[in-house]
């Protein structure tokens, strides 16, 4: 689910031969929770608890590296996606292709800009290190530095006496003072952070005056604000920085913070091995002491920064269609759509594995297309929708709905899901979050017909409405579309390298896949199109039976 925060290469098209369907799971006999609800469609029992799982743990693993959008594990969680919705039988509906054929991909254009890794490194010591750092660049932007000196180290930010003058060959070393976020809400978290860049940014000002051609700053807890900070604002090694139309994100929130050399921050490990060079060590109360005989040649430094652009680069949705079995409503279609991407990885590598933000809506999206495919066709056509730069500011699914493959007058409902496998701050074990909620002014008879399949699993539904503009929903909902978004809500491993898939709650997510399925196959059967009720009084406070979605399913 995108940040509250956010709020404020040529073409990666595949080819299907290049896809990982290898790396897939078959169709498969469910293995968990088989009994269905009165009244259920039968192939809402292909939506099982492996399945589930399978998805869960790829989506999240180590080797889609966080799925940072326009990276290569973002490709992989495209292909993967892809590959799946083929294999069942999806047809591809992302841009057209020679011969008026389509692919499984949509693109869409980003301005890239990243560290060219051929340029790029730091020398500490003796010690050559391609990665571990973190970098704001230079006012200028594009641009690089090649600086070999030796680093002094100037003490901590909040009471260092800065030099007027830096001596020939000096590389500066400040720490700031960190703490770790772990047990700090997100928002909070945020400010320390932004806190932090605006601290940095006046310490290198003056050091620029004195001389310096770069400045390192030490960071003694990863898990920082500052590391959250440079995750979304900074340039990472493999991780670039992207520009949607005007939309820089993060990015554009700390532009004013640069100044005229790169500052470079660093993780831990590079820091404990920078102030080692520098002749300092860390105590175990985090201050830092003098090393006795500590020789000049140990702090011999290079810093090689080179920052490249790439303004016509490409990132990648994934979207395909079951064709309804109605010849007359088959035009119009209802849309499932998930986000792929998450944050990549963190300063010192570690992997923000998005488990439930948000490989437990993708596991299920593709467990809701495989219940369509092995089931009775609904009237409607069904399009599945798997959206990257999400993290970003929605900007996958606002491309899609500005430029849809499919007649946007004809799309009668989205079904988008988005962090379902936790108990969190909105919903326990046997509830889920929804928006819009019946005290929402877009409230709609799709998530009133939510409701009232939500009591057939035994489920109770909570108000979602804070997240109404933080999903990919709601670039529909702008579009007049009917949304019903599901969700968790926020917990302790929100954005945290710590949201890995051992703690997702694989029940929890059959549950709500299945009834994800339900309300979506409800909408693809009626014979009316859902419709915006406004604000009620309670869930179900129209009777079930009114025409439009969520009353009797009529017609097949």
């Amino acid at each position: 689910m995108q940040n509250l925060r956010t709020l404020l290469a040529p073409s990666l098209l595949l080819a299907p031969s290049l896809l990982l369907a290898a790396l897939l799971p078959g169709q498969r006999a469910a293995t968990a929770s088989t009994d269905l609800p009165d009244g259920a469609p039968a192939a809402m029992s292909k939506i099982d608890i492996e399945g589930l799982r399978t998805h869960a743990f790829r989506f999240a693993s180590d080797e889609f590296g966080g799925r940072y959008t326009g990276t290569a594990g973002q490709v992989m969680a495209a292909e993967y996606v892809a590959s799946r919705l083929e294999e069942l039988g999806f047809e591809p509906l992302g841009d057209r292709l020679a011969e008026d054929g389509r692919s499984y991909f949509q693109s869409y254009p980003v301005r890239k800009t990243y560290l060219d890794e051929t340029k790029t490194g730091l020398r500490i010591g003796g010690e050559e290190h391609a990665n571990g750092f973190g970098v704001l660049a230079s006012r200028a932007g594009d641009g690089e530095i090649d600086v070999e000196g030796k680093i002094v180290y100037l003490g901590y930010g909040a009471r260092t006496e800065l030099p007027e003058q830096l001596g020939e060959g000096e590389i500066p070393l400040v720490l700031l003072r960190t703490r770790s976020r772990a047990a700090m809400k997100t928002e909070a978290q945020f400010m320390m952070g932004l806190g932090a860049f605006g601290k940095a940014r006046q310490i290198a000002s003056r050091l620029v005056q004195a001389g310096a051609p770069c400045v390192l700053f030490g960071v003694l807890h990863d898990d920082s604000g500052i590391g959250e900070m440079l995750n979304y604002a900074g340039l990472l090694p493999g991780k670039p920085l992207l520009q949607f139309g005007g939309d820089s994100g993060m990015a554009g929130m700390v532009a004013q913070m640069r100044v005229d050399v790169p500052m470079v921050f660093l993780s831990r490990a590079r820091t404990v091995a920078a102030l080692a060079a520098a002749g300092q060590a860390v105590g175990d109360d985090g201050e830092v002491v003098a090393i006795e005989g500590a020789s000049e040649a140990d702090a011999a430094a290079r810093v090689r920064v080179a920052v490249a652009t790439d303004p016509d680069a490409k990132a990648l949705n994934v979207c395909a269609v079951l064709r309804g079995s109605d010849e007359e409503l088959r035009n119009e279609a209802v849309v499932f759509s998930a986000h792929m991407d998450h944050m990549g990885t963190r300063v010192d590598g570690d992997v923000f594995n998005g488990a439930d933000d948000n490989a437990s809506g993708s596991a299920a999206f593709l467990e809701v297309a495989e219940a369509f495919a092995a089931g009775e066709r609904p009237r409607r056509s069904v399009i599945f929708l798997s959206v990257s730069g999400e993290e970003l500011g929605l900007w996958g699914s606002k491309h899609y709905a500005e430029n849809p493959t499919w007649d946007v007058d004809s799309l009668v409902a989205n079904v988008n899901i988005d962090m379902i496998g936790r108990v969190a701050e909105l919903s326990g074990a046997n509830e889920i979050s929804i928006t819009p909620s019946y005290r929402h002014p877009k409230f709609s008879s799709i998530a009133r017909g939510a409701a009232a399949l939500a009591e057939r699993f035994g489920m109770g539904l909570t108000n979602g409405d804070q997240f109404y503009e933080r999903s990919d929903h709601y670039n529909f909902a702008v579009r007049g579309v009917p949304v019903v978004f599901f969700c968790d809500g926020e917990h302790e491993d929100y954005h945290q390298v710590s949201d890995t898939a051992d703690k997702l709650d694989y029940e929890k997510i059959q549950k709500v896949a299945r009834l994800a399925y339900w309300i979506g196959d409800e909408v693809a059967n009626d014979d009316d199109r859902p419709r915006e009720i406004g604000r009620q009084e309670a869930w179900q406070e129209q009777p079930e039976t009114e025409s439009g979605a969520g009353g009797a399913r009529r017609g097949r």
